[in-house]
């Protein structure tokens, strides 16, 4: 097992412990023991699941969660002492995808990732190939989560980004109203409000640069939504 993991956890015998025995069972750790720590690793690598902690020295773990979903789509793992109703409830709200109550036997929770990044594998290759859409120099991706232009080259969107994205080229160019866009992004754990959204819509904007004719490829339609300005087509089309 060669997955990549961000562990999470500010009681060094307790991140230890835990790190030592995903090594030893071939997984790739990194260590991170505040809030700061875990943001930037985040930001600056890829992961395959995340181990948090509640309880940071600098930072609340469940705004880290909430902040993190809008961010990165790594699979995350709470694992606190905290486990009143309230708190799980609140976790899984804000995207976590399994909440894990201290004390634990690391060999469970071993299995636990293990199983996870197992049904991930599985879902990634039973997932629709065809569930791909081109337009104008770019291809989306949706069951790998790949952006690439027709020549190959990839595109770093961030989870709330790429589901934006996803979004839109669905409709095929027809407008998506900004309601219905807030609806689908919170329905992939993506909360924002209005003015978040139109800070998306830029960002996105700014990666996916300009048509042939230089406009954007995503159009404004004014107290309405957004929508995509050129045709969108169901399917992979190579650059040949």
């Amino acid at each position: 097992m060669s997955a990549r993991l961000l562990v999470v956890e500010d009681q060094v015998d307790v991140r230890h412990a835990v790190c030592n025995y995903l090594r030893l069972r071939g997984y790739s750790v990194t260590e991170a023991s505040t809030g700061g720590a875990f943001v930037a690793a985040l930001r600056d690598d890829a992961f395959e699941l995340v181990l948090l902690d509640l309880n940071l020295p600098d930072a609340d773990g469940l705004q880290l969660l909430r902040e993190a979903r809008t961010e990165s789509n790594a699979p995350i793992f709470v694992v606190s002492g905290r486990c009143t109703e309230a708190d799980r409830i609140r976790a899984l709200e804000y995207g976590a995808d399994d909440f894990v109550v201290k004390p634990f036997s690391i060999r469970e929770l071993e299995l636990r990732i293990r199983n996870f990044l197992l049904r991930q594998t599985l879902r990634t290759r039973q997932e629709d190939d065809a569930e791909v859409w081109t337009f104008a120099d770019w291809r989306v991706d949706l069951p790998r989560r790949v952006v690439v232009s027709l020549t190959g080259e990839p595109v770093a969107l961030t989870r709330g980004e790429f589901e934006l994205l996803c979004c839109l080229v669905r409709a095929e160019g027809a407008v998506v109203s900004r309601r219905a866009i807030l609806e689908a992004l919170h329905d992939t754990g993506v909360l924002m409000g209005d003015e978040s959204l139109t800070t998306l819509v830029y960002r996105l904007r700014r990666k996916l640069g300009r048509d042939d004719a230089g406009g954007a490829l995503i159009e404004t339609a004014p107290a309405v939504g957004f929508r995509i300005a050129v045709p969108v087509y169901r399917g992979a089309i190579t650059g040949d």
